[in-house]
């Protein structure tokens, strides 16, 4: 054994001593050559071990997020409950995954039909936090709807206002954001707010289905679009 690892080391010697030997500039060209060789290898080894990963969580969630749609759709706790603590496993063991968002908000929605309110707006929120621009309009969207149904109207404001941030008529969900900040604004007593939100929509989305409602809330609050 001692014979047998003396000759690894032998040969690295021998590998430095000739590295020594050579011109600076080949030297330093072999070496800058070996550590991008290094630099590549690890990488293609990250990226390769990313996708496996993206694979594995995305395979994983596909039957989770069905069960949980069935669920949703039908509405018994017992299966609610169950798929709730399939989708907290998941998002558990999957945390940096690019769909662990998608897990999260769909365990916002089965939170929130099961009436834990306080774990749904903990749900939407780190859907929001981590998901795509969909994501994150779903995630804010329905984090407004769960403050709202808590009683907390000036929450339910800030959620829509921070979702519709930088977002143009252009945007998923832009419509109903608005629609919600608007009915919010009425509740409040922010006739003036309601007014010019829903003054926004009809000046956004002349072309929405929608228009119709929106210039029949403007009439209720006494204007006529």
């Amino acid at each position: 054994m001692a014979a047998g690892y003396g000759r690894p080391r032998g040969a690295v010697k021998r590998l430095r001593a000739w590295l020594v030997g050579l011109p600076p500039a080949i030297r330093w060209t072999i070496w800058g050559t070996a550590t991008l060789l290094g630099v590549l290898i690890a990488g293609s080894a990250a990226w390769t071990w990313f996708q496996y990963r993206e694979s594995l969580a995305q395979r994983t969630l596909a039957p989770i997020a069905q069960t949980a749609n069935q669920a949703l759709a039908g509405g018994e706790r017992g299966a609610l409950a169950a798929v709730a603590e399939q989708l907290k496993r998941f998002v558990g063991d999957h945390p940096r995954s690019r769909v662990s968002a998608e897990g999260w908000y769909l365990l916002g929605n089965v939170q929130f039909q099961l009436q834990n309110l306080d774990a749904a707006l903990a749900a939407y929120g780190e859907a929001g936090r981590h998901g795509s621009l969909s994501v994150v309009a779903l995630s804010g969207l329905d984090l407004g709807y769960t403050r709202e149904a808590k009683g907390d109207l000036r929450g339910a404001l800030d959620a829509y206002n921070q979702t519709l941030t930088g977002r143009t008529a252009k945007d998923f969900l832009y419509g109903d954001l608005l629609l919600a900040k608007g009915r919010v604004l009425e509740q409040t007593g922010d006739k003036a707010g309601a007014i010019e939100t829903y003054k926004r929509f009809l000046r956004d989305l002349a072309s929405s289905t929608r228009v119709d409602e929106v210039r029949a809330r403007l009439a209720l609050l006494g204007v006529s679009a």
